[in-house]
């Protein structure tokens, strides 16, 4: 897979069916790459006999005993965080920095307007308008808007209750939100004290602050979408 030397149709037509060939070895389960259960799965049981970097390689949000999805396409922490449904973008994934607890808080209140798009059958890349003119749509043709977003948010929270997300498993995950981390500082130089002390904390114990960090995340998604305080 060299670059040098590479023939346009000749190797992209190799490399396409090499491609072929492991996908129908995926659906037909030859040889040892059997996915039947999902890539977690897999990759868990393989690092029982090779070693945790098997799974230390592999970047994905955990969901109870055998969920699993990669993170959407941001480099950001709010791709990992431990939210009842991922995948979805019922998180913030900008790129500013955001300590976590009030991330978790901030992807509580994108779940809820997501929410109102997706049970309003928008497409959401109208959601700068479609997020604020819903509530009145649904006030002006059934006189509705309070109950309809009261239903949103008991929605919202009887999901919650089935959060099943669970703890970064690989290390992956932990040196991408460092690397995030460390991104803010140096390149866009952020001084927030906050981010300074994540980042020491990450260098210090990496574990250990990743396990803090997540739960921070986790008590301001709880703390937001109680029905009642």
């Amino acid at each position: 897979f060299s670059p040098d030397g590479f023939r346009v149709v000749e190797d992209s037509n190799h490399n396409a069916n090499l491609g072929i060939q492991l996908i129908d070895s995926i659906i037909e389960r030859r040889g040892i790459l059997d996915l039947s259960e999902g890539a977690r799965k897999f990759a868990r049981r393989t690092a029982r006999k090779k070693g945790k970097v098997v799974l230390d390689s592999f970047l994905y949000n955990a969901n109870a005993r055998k969920g699993w999805s990669v993170p959407n396409q941001y480099w950001t922490p709010g791709v990992l965080s431990p939210m009842p449904i991922a995948g979805k973008y019922y998180m913030v994934y900008g790129n500013d920095f955001i300590p976590p607890r009030e991330l978790g808080r901030q992807n509580s209140a994108r779940m809820i307007q997501e929410l109102i798009i997706d049970n309003a059958g928008f497409c959401r890349f109208h959601r700068t308008w479609a997020e604020e003119m819903i509530p009145e749509i649904i006030e002006s043709l059934f006189g509705l808007k309070e109950e309809f977003l009261a239903n949103i948010a008991i929605t919202a929270s009887r999901i919650n209750s089935r959060n099943s997300s669970i703890f970064w498993e690989s290390e992956r995950n932990m040196d991408y939100v460092l690397t995030f981390l460390k991104r803010k500082r140096d390149v866009d130089g952020c001084t927030d004290p906050e981010l300074l002390h994540w980042i020491e904390r990450f260098e210090t114990n990496k574990h250990e602050a990743a396990l803090e960090f997540w739960y921070e995340m986790h008590k301001g998604t709880h703390e937001s979408l109680r029905e009642f305080e």
